[in-house]
């Protein structure tokens, strides 16, 4: 049986233990087997795939060393690694395909993510395109940090590399990111004729966050015309810019409950920082009337929660790493065939959002009688 695991651990090198194990004792009993077999076939299962590999590096300086020594290819022949940065830390992977993909997009989405990143960096930072309603992985970035220094250089990198391959500039009109300032103001500076989208997932889930720090949870949750006044807010995000800031002050003050101190926090935070001419994140970065639902970085979400579950254990070391993202790769070239069909729920959702705003461009309901009707449909997840 160990010898039978070891084998399908190097088919498989991202399948965690407890998996196939548990995959080989589907198939009968084995009444000889103990707790402690079992601990000495994972022992085995880990020393196999560990055999694969050259030895783990103990240091970001040897990490950097070892990438360069392998040859990383996609399984067409594609050169994979595209930045080993040992100056700034900084290293990234993608292919000529990827990129050329890259420039011809308009929309482009960036996220990043923790848990499955290596040891040794800080976060796995993606660049995702929109093609064919199909959402892309094209740019894998390993960074130490989350500086404005540090997402600008590995942007830089990007449009450098895109020019050496292709010959042109990535130049997106849009790009969507969360609310993370040191992402805005890096955006800003290296793409500046790109329009910044906030993500409407990460707004939604920035704004509970601050409900929940408030104590206001339970409040929330309740069916009380307070409970209303604070998911009236999530309803926002559908109006044009311009019309954000009037709608607060005539009808969200009109009916602010005064007397709850933590709802007037709430209420002053989000005009501080998303409403008023100075906000960091003003509505022309996440107010749009619209009733598409690609003002999102889901795709970016959904990519990396999935990406997560590749490994068998949380921080990768950097070999398993490369393994499980030349498996995306091998994905990516077929979806670079595809083309998406919306689901059921999704089509259900943008034509609710359509039968509103037409009522509102007929005139049979105003601002926030739109903005109310649309706060309880997209709600963040608790």
């Amino acid at each position: 049986m160990s010898n039978s695991l070891k084998r399908k651990a190097l088919v498989d090198i991202s399948c965690k233990p407890s998996k196939l194990i548990r995959s080989e004792l589907k198939q009968g009993d084995i009444p000889t087997l103990t707790n402690n077999d079992l601990s000495l076939i994972r022992h085995n299962i880990h020393r196999a795939r560990l055999s694969v590999h050259p030895s783990l590096p103990s240091c970001i300086e040897e990490l950097h060393v070892a990438l360069g020594s392998m040859k990383i290819k996609t399984n067409i022949g594609e050169q994979f690694l595209f930045v080993n940065d040992i100056v700034n830390s900084i290293v990234g992977f993608s292919t000529q395909q990827n990129i050329k993909v890259l420039c011809d997009v308009k929309k482009i989405y960036v996220d990043g993510t923790f848990k499955s990143c290596p040891k040794n960096f800080t976060q796995l930072f993606t660049i995702h395109g929109l093609k064919n309603s199909v959402y892309l992985p094209l740019v894998f970035f390993l960074l130490p940090n989350k500086l404005n220094s540090t997402y600008k250089c590995a942007f830089q990198h990007v449009i450098r590399h895109s020019i050496s391959v292709v010959g042109i500039s990535c130049s997106p009109t849009d790009i969507f990111i969360d609310f993370e300032s040191a992402i805005h103001s890096a955006v800003a500076d290296v793409f500046p004729n790109a329009q910044i989208r906030g993500c409407r997932f990460h707004l939604g889930q920035s704004w509970w966050r601050k409900i929940q720090s408030l104590g206001l949870t339970k409040l929330y949750n309740d069916n009380t015309d307070d409970s209303h006044y604070l998911k009236y807010f999530f309803g926002l995000p559908f109006l044009e810019p311009e019309n954000v800031i009037d709608c607060f002050t005539d009808d969200f003050l009109a009916i602010q409950p005064a007397e709850n101190d933590r709802i007037v926090i709430f209420t002053d935070y989000i005009f501080e920082n998303y409403i008023s001419p100075d906000a960091m994140f003003p509505p022309n970065i996440w107010a749009q009337f619209t009733a598409s639902c690609n003002r999102t970085t889901n795709s970016c979400e959904s990519f990396h929660s999935k990406l997560n579950m590749s490994f068998y254990t949380s921080h990768p070391n950097i070999y398993n790493f490369v393994d499980v993202l030349l498996e995306v790769q091998s994905e990516t070239y077929i979806k670079f065939r595809s083309k998406s069909e919306s689901t059921k729920k999704m089509c259900e959702k943008e034509a609710f959002i359509r039968e509103q705003m037409t009522k509102f461009e007929l005139k049979e309901i105003d601002n926030f009688e739109l903005v109310k009707s649309l706060s309880f449909k997209f709600l963040p997840k608790q």
